[in-house]
């Protein structure tokens, strides 16, 4: 399993600022962090060599409430990490999914991660990502693998409204061309979760570059993937497939705050698009 970075990164950025215990503690966590992502508060503080106080000062030295919040971001980038045979092998290795049964276990990880989003949902945030959909005079929307049936929906509820957008499904030298020809009223939205793919991360870091500002919908404030404005949605899944229906609620939100900024354009598209549909009879009768 690879080395996760993002926290850890902190940790190194900040190692000057914690107590002789906490940095002890700090590196505890950097070595064994597969073990702290399943160990109570009591035996981390016997395998580590620290009191408990210790651990939930160091926890909130880090921005966390206490130690369930600092382990439950462990165990997302623990999962994160996970390949696919190890994602498997995990789901027959847990007794409680299989005696539910999977689709039974499956909902009720989805039911939890639309609960985390309920609970943890920024509106500043969701505004600000709207704000900068609606400024935008050119809008990129990259998604790749798992991540392109989401980018694809924002595409199309973007363009129903009539705010242009194009959507990159895949990661190739046209999307770094496009790149390059972006300019400071144009936006670019990046769309990942864990396993994030590299080619996502290069492209934010190309966007850094120039004058396009970005978004990013992704998992955590810990992903790999970071934008000027940032959008966060569970996405932990109990198979080897992602499980993306957080973050759909979550883009259909964003649709939703867009549409809402200006309602004369919004229904203006939508009568548009309805005189269409019914010329051209998209649809079929009931």
């Amino acid at each position: 399993m690879a080395q996760p970075t993002a926290l850890f990164a902190q940790l190194d950025g900040r190692s000057e600022s914690l107590s002789k215990t906490q940095r002890v503690l700090a590196k505890y966590l950097t070595d064994h962090y597969q073990a702290v992502a399943f160990s109570t508060i009591r035996q981390l503080s016997r395998d580590a060599g620290v009191s408990e106080a210790t651990i939930v000062r160091f926890a909130k030295a880090l921005n966390f409430r206490g130690y369930p919040e600092l382990q439950k971001e462990v165990r997302r980038i623990v999962r994160a990490d996970l390949k696919g045979t190890d994602r498997f092998k995990l789901t027959y290795a847990v007794r409680e999914p299989q005696r539910k049964g999977a689709l039974s276990a499956i909902i009720e990880k989805e039911i939890e991660n639309i609960s985390a989003l309920q609970q943890s949902l920024a509106s500043a945030a969701l505004r600000q990502a709207a704000a900068l959909l609606c400024r935008a005079g050119d809008v990129l929307i990259v998604g790749s693998r798992s991540s392109a049936p989401l980018a694809e929906h924002l595409w199309f509820g973007l363009n129903k409204i009539e705010i242009g957008a194009t959507r990159h499904l895949a990661v190739t030298t046209e999307t770094f061309e496009r790149l390059a020809r972006m300019d400071n009223r144009a936006c670019l939205v990046v769309i990942g979760f864990p396993r994030y793919l590299r080619e996502l991360v290069d492209v934010l870091e190309v966007a850094a570059r120039g004058k396009a500002r970005t978004l990013v919908i992704t998992d955590s404030p810990y992903s790999a993937l970071r934008g000027d404005v940032n959008l966060y949605a569970p996405a932990e899944s109990t198979t080897f497939v992602a499980a993306h229906c957080a973050p759909l609620i979550l883009i259909n939100g964003l649709l939703h705050a867009v549409s809402a900024a200006d309602k004369s354009r919004t229904l203006g598209a939508l009568r548009r698009f309805e005189a269409l549909a019914e010329g051209r009879a998209y649809f079929h009768a009931a």
